[in-house]
């Protein structure tokens, strides 16, 4: 038995905290996706996923400060020190997004930004299941299905913006077509980060099965 099987109580404060950080980004994406299907009602709800950034920033802090302080810690130290921070910038980037959309006074919403938003929402779902069955210990190769899911969501997140770039010079809005590809862009990079995410969970759970 490895000395960090020997996890004392109060070392399950990462997963906690790991937890929480899911929580936010979870309610965060489901913020965004009611946005985009509301537009252009529903953008007062930004302040609300901005005030979610804000308490990931903290959750992310006492991460690290707990990590400061522990001896023994239920992952590898580099191992907390890789996945704080990187959903951190899930969080992050969902904020970014959301005020994107929200700035730019969008008319009305589209198919696009509906299915962007569902993958991003999707994608932040497994990224919380993946952390709670990370969280045990028990069979992290359970964490493999969702580090996949979260795989081909990003795959199909690139062939989204693709296809929506090209629709998008088709129209003759020049304003418009600037504000909708920056928007669809700031989407993608959301889904950039959940893949990281994904490749940081996906390492973690293959390390310890």
């Amino acid at each position: 038995m490895r000395i960090r099987d020997l996890i004392l109580p109060e070392d399950r404060i990462f997963f906690t905290l790991f937890k929480e950080m899911a929580e936010k980004i979870a309610e965060a994406s489901s913020t965004l996706n009611e946005i985009t299907h509301e537009l252009p009602e529903g953008t007062e709800k930004s302040h609300k996923v901005r005030q979610l950034e804000h308490h990931g920033d903290e959750i992310t802090r006492k991460i690290f400060e707990n990590l400061d302080e522990s001896l023994i810690t239920p992952l590898e130290p580099e191992e907390i020190a890789r996945l704080a921070p990187v959903l951190d910038d899930v969080l992050d980037r969902l904020d970014w997004v959301t005020h994107q959309l929200c700035n730019y006074e969008i008319p009305e919403t589209n198919d696009v930004l509906k299915e962007y938003s569902y993958l991003i929402l999707l994608a932040t779902t497994e990224i919380s299941q993946a952390i709670e069955k990370l969280s045990t210990l028990k069979n992290p190769d359970e964490v493999k299905s969702n580090v996949e899911e979260i795989s081909r969501l990003y795959n199909l997140s690139t062939e989204l913006l693709s296809r929506a770039i090209l629709e998008l010079f088709k129209t003759k809005d020049l304003l418009m077509i600037i504000k909708l590809k920056d928007i669809y862009e700031g989407m993608a990079k959301v889904m950039e980060k959940c893949n990281d995410v994904g490749h940081a969970l996906g390492d973690i759970a293959k390390a310890h099965a």
